[in-house]
C-alpha cells in the first residue's frame, strides 16, 4: 500500500476514535450512564465477533432513581459511532432494504451515528442513521442527532461539539503531509 494511502487511512481511524469520544462525552453530558463495548472496554468487543460493520461500541443507559409512571424504564440503548468524510457517499454504497433487515434482527434498538467533517450544507456534524422500516427500495437516510427522541440530546449540546470537530480533524490532515 502507499504511505500517502497508509496515513490516508490512519487519519480516518483516528478521526473514527475521536469521533467515538466525542459522541460518549455528549450522551454522558445529556445524563446518560455509558458502558464502552470497544476497544477502550475491560473486555475489548466481546460482543464484535466477526467482521460485522455495525455493532455497538458502547450502551447507553440512563439512570432513573425510581421508575414512575408518567417517567418508565428505558431500555438500554447500544450505540455505534462511524467516521465518514462523506454521508451521501456512505448512505450510497449500502443497500437499504438489506442493511435494515441485517441490523433489525441482530441489534433492533441500534442507533447508528455518524460523525463527519463535511456535513451537507444546513446538516450537522453528528448524525444518526435511519433504520426503521421504510418502502421497499427506499434510499437510507440520516436525521440529525438532536432530533432522535430516543437519545434525548438538546439541540444547543450539539454545536458545541460540532465546533470541537470543526478545529480537532483539520489539524490531524495537516499533519498528514509531513513524513514520519
Amino acid at each position: 500500500m502507499a504511505p500517502r494511502a497508509r496515513r490516508g487511512r490512519e487519519i480516518d481511524s483516528l478521526k473514527g476514535r475521536i469521533a467515538e469520544a466525542l459522541v460518549e462525552a455528549m450522551f454522558r453530558r445529556a445524563g446518560f450512564q455509558v458502558t464502552r463495548l470497544g476497544r477502550e472496554s475491560q473486555l475489548p468487543r466481546l460482543v464484535k465477533i466477526g467482521a460485522d460493520e455495525f455493532l455497538p461500541d458502547f450502551i447507553l443507559r440512563r439512570p432513573v432513581a425510581e421508575p414512575l409512571p408518567e417517567r418508565p424504564l428505558r431500555k438500554p440503548v447500544p450505540v455505534e459511532v462511524k467516521y465518514r468524510a462523506n454521508v451521501e457517499e456512505f448512505l450510497g454504497r449500502q443497500h437499504g432494504d438489506e442493511l435494515r433487515a441485517w441490523v433489525g434482527e441482530r441489534w433492533p434498538e441500534l442507533c447508528v451515528v455518524v460523525v463527519t467533517d463535511h456535513p451537507a450544507p444546513g446538516r450537522s456534524c453528528f448524525q444518526a442513521l435511519d433504520l426503521a422500516p421504510a418502502r421497499p427500495g427506499a434510499p437510507l437516510a440520516t436525521v440529525d442527532l438532536h432530533e432522535v427522541a430516543e437519545v434525548d440530546v438538546y439541540p444547543t449540546t450539539v454545536p458545541e461539539y460540532e465546533g470541537l470537530v470543526r478545529q480537532i480533524f483539520p489539524l490531524l490532515r495537516l499533519g498528514a503531509g509531513s513524513s514520519p
